[in-house]
């Protein structure tokens, strides 16, 4: 058994090893071992019978979950406890083509644990090779091959055209042709052609090294990016109330690392579509994004490999240096620049009025509803605050309720509640807030919040019924689409 497991393991063919690790009562065995391969087939027992059977399904399981398991067989007087350990999993590269960039790049994937199958129409030898199948015409050599989602395939022959007509590619996980970039064209999209990423390579070690490095990248969902580079892609978004949720958002599901940091209680009204509600309840979902809120700015680099945007208190930058971002976008939407400077990051965006592009931020993104909403500023300002909300169904300041005085406030009405003009929707202390139109409840401050009088409390959407309430507005993915814009622009210039 341990010949058959070495063998396996020397050409990287896929096989599990079972183990007995606990008994009860009466058993076959006390203690016993064997290899399982996926088709079923196994080498050494742990007690034969429904033991053994049950024990070879649940191998067979785990190869398809590729993940170790636990398992327990109960007998008629007895109870028998093994681990199903895949010592090699079933990764499999295929090779049409077998000259010197073929051997090459067969070599390097044997090196990264892929078994080697050869395919070529004249005689061929490798040691390491799992298989190699030899036939003097396309039609023979590829008789009986299929393809599942373990595969790669390396194709460096010139009659690219005869394999395509005898083998199926589509379930190949990576398929990739030696080719020029002229020859590129007439292949499908999702086959790479010329295969391997831009090194410069010429000779055939060094196309081996950017092919590999490509199914690598395709096999584990990666960027391919250089590391370093990728941390550094860090973009530091300064408020997380609903412009600039809808701008991290945008940006995350670009692939870049968002950081959004705000006040230690923030006030924003659109709390159901602001990532600054992690800083209250630790986490915020919006969209299918989640944000969570981190204690130090190391955490940031765990939530960025889950996926996941972190939410820092830090409302002066006082970690500025610690976290040093390509790029800081002002989206707290004061009106005014409330200290952002040119020289913070490499770009600097801000959002709306108060920042002049080319004195206290790069490039300025335009605010105001409009034609010109979302623009991107290179030299001079957004339009002026007008104080005058934009107007629905000819409403606009009408929308927004402010607080009629100082005092700690509290929420009556929440999202999507439908309320009629003169409805009572919220308290400070004990004076009421009214409803000033009929609509939807678009917006509400959190309760138990100290306001001044005129405090932004509350915004009504007089559209009423079937507004997506939960979802960033228009005016939010318009403003992130003229950020995205400008980031990756300053991307691809950089890189």
């Amino acid at each position: 058994m341990f010949e058959i497991a070495s063998k396996l393991e020397s050409l990287n063919l896929s096989f599990a090893l079972v183990t007995i690790v606990k008994t009860k009562g009466i058993v076959p065995r006390k203690s016993g071992r064997m290899v399982v391969l996926p088709d079923g087939s196994s080498y050494g027992t742990v007690g034969g019978g429904d033991l053994e059977r049950n024990a070879i399904k649940e191998t067979q399981l785990a190869f398809k979950a590729k993940e170790n398991r636990y398992i327990s067989h109960k007998l008629p007087k007895g109870e028998v406890e093994m681990v199903i350990d895949l010592v090699k999993m079933n990764r499999k590269l295929y090779i049409i083509g077998y000259g010197h960039v073929g051997k090459a790049i067969g070599k390097l994937m044997y090196d990264c644990g892929y078994s080697i199958h050869i395919l070529d129409r004249e005689e061929k030898v490798c040691p390491y090779a799992a298989a190699i199948k030899i036939a003097n015409s396309w039609d023979k050599l590829l008789e009986g091959i299929e393809l599942d989602e373990d595969c790669a395939v390396v194709i460096t022959t010139h009659e690219k055209e005869e394999i395509l007509k005898h083998l199926d590619l589509s379930k190949a996980f990576y398929v990739g042709f030696l080719s020029s970039r002229a020859g590129a064209i007439k292949y499908e999209p999702n086959y790479f052609v010329p295969m391997g990423l831009d090194i410069g390579a010429e000779n055939p070690e060094e196309i081996a090294i950017s092919v590999a490095a490509e199914i690598l990248k395709t096999e584990n969902k990666k960027s391919g990016v250089s590391i370093s580079r990728d941390i550094r892609k860090c973009i530091l978004v300064r408020g997380c109330g609903d412009l600039a949720t809808a701008v991290m958002i945008r940006l995350h599901n670009a692939g870049y690392n968002v950081l959004g940091v705000d006040l230690e209680k923030p006030t924003q009204i659109r709390r159901n579509v602001s990532f600054a509600e992690a800083i209250y309840e630790g986490e915020m979902s919006v969209m299918g994004v989640k944000a969570k809120k981190i204690n130090n700015v190391e955490e940031r680099f765990d939530l960025w490999k889950d996926s996941i945007i972190p939410i820092l208190v830090d409302e002066k930058l006082e970690k500025l240096n610690e976290i040093k971002p390509a790029v800081i976008i002002d989206a707290i939407i004061a009106k005014r620049n409330l200290g952002t400077k040119l020289d913070m990051a490499p770009l600097v965006i801000a959002l709306g009025p108060g920042f002049e592009a080319g004195v206290d931020c790069h490039i300025v993104i335009e605010t105001n509803r409009g034609h010109s909403l979302g623009q991107i500023i290179k030299k001079g300002r957004a339009q002026d605050n007008t104080g005058i909300p934009g107007l629905i169904m000819g409403y606009g300041k009408e929308r927004v309720l402010r607080s009629p005085c100082k005092g700690v406030f509290k929420g009556v009405k929440t999202f999507g509640d439908i309320v009629k003009k003169g409805d009572v929707i919220a308290y400070v202390d004990e004076t009421p807030i009214l409803a000033t139109i009929d609509g939807m409840v678009r917006g509400m401050l959190r309760s138990n919040l100290e306001v001044t009088e005129g405090f932004k409390v509350a915004d009504i959407d007089p559209r009423g019924e079937g507004i997506k309430y939960n979802e960033p507005s228009d005016k939010a993915r318009a403003i992130a689409g003229g950020v995205l814009e400008a980031v990756d622009s300053f991307f691809n210039r950089a890189m």
